[in-house]
């Protein structure tokens, strides 16, 4: 019989799993080994260090091993700042049954806005399906008639699992016109210094999760449309400099929060976190003139 309030750590070849059951709460924080893509998002926010990283394994340029996640169930704290950031929805909370977020629900973390809108007309239009077998998440499903030959002749009910969509924009770049609209939650660059990479190596394009980087047989290429700028591709190059990540902020809902604070400083540059606080002062200062104007008028 377990202890109760002690976190109890499970691990499959699939999954990892912390258990930690109190009086009133069930805390369950869980790791989707298949959907992660090794890039330590959740590694880098962690407030306690709780969560490591294997190194990853590379063999003749390409990707054999990607990096496994680990979290050290004596210092997780359930706070859940790594599932609001990781990108592929690899890392999930429940308390007592039901998916819960306490960063989230305590307001001190914001809602990162991911959006994938579909325009049903416009996806009708077209008998063309590529956009669907090319989505890297395979998110994207629909009703697909076909003829006696086998030739699409109609697609309906095109639907987006938000709960696997990534938002990479793949299918607003290369879907039907207007099909989808896609925010992306994710601001930053990407450098690449192709002179810097060894000879046929795609250690970057295996762990790419949306297929952002390519490789033509002479050397890779990054699509930024696509690009999550999670890092993924920086962690498993064995050549420092040859790819480089650079966050430079999120889409999301607005907030005022220390934990918040904390957390930019460790995602992106300081430069972008000053930005973004300065931003928000400016809109401040210019609400409170607006006001400052209206309550002129009305005088």
């Amino acid at each position: 019989m377990p202890t109760r309030g002690k976190t109890i750590k499970r691990e499959t070849a699939t999954t990892l799993t912390l258990l930690r059951p109190m009086i009133t709460r069930r805390y369950e924080l869980s790791v989707d080994h298949e959907r992660c893509c090794g890039c330590g998002t959740c590694a880098i926010v962690c407030p306690h260090e709780a969560i490591t990283l294997s190194e990853p394994v590379v063999e003749e340029g390409r990707l054999v091993a990607k990096p496994r996640v680990d979290i050290d169930e004596e210092k997780c704290s359930f706070c859940g700042e790594c599932v609001v950031t990781c990108p592929m929805h690899a890392l999930s909370m429940m308390i007592n049954g039901q998916p819960e977020i306490p960063v989230i629900k305590g307001e001190a973390f914001p809602m990162l806005i991911r959006v994938n809108k579909v325009d049903e007309e416009a996806c009708e239009a077209t008998t063309d399906i590529s956009y669907i077998e090319n989505c890297p998440v395979g998110a994207i499903s629909a009703d697909i008639e076909r003829d006696a030959q086998g030739q699409v002749v109609a697609v309906k009910n095109v639907q987006v699992d938000k709960g696997l969509c990534v938002n990479c924009t793949r299918c607003m770049e290369e879907g039907p016109e207007g099909a989808f609209t896609v925010t992306k939650p994710y601001k930053g660059r990407v450098f690449l210094d192709t002179s810097l990479c060894p000879e046929g190596c795609q250690a970057c394009v295996d762990a790419c999760p949306t297929n952002a980087i390519t490789y033509d047989g002479q050397k890779v290429a990054v699509d930024k449309r696509f690009c999550l700028f999670c890092g993924a591709c920086e962690r498993v190059c064995p050549v420092e400099g040859a790819i480089r990540i650079v966050r430079t902020g999120f889409v999301h809902t607005p907030i005022e929060s220390g934990a918040w604070a904390k957390a930019l400083e460790k995602l992106v540059s300081f430069r972008e976190v000053v930005r973004e606080y300065d931003v928000k002062a400016q809109q401040k200062r210019r609400k409170a003139v607006l006001d400052r104007l209206l309550m002129g008028a009305e005088e």
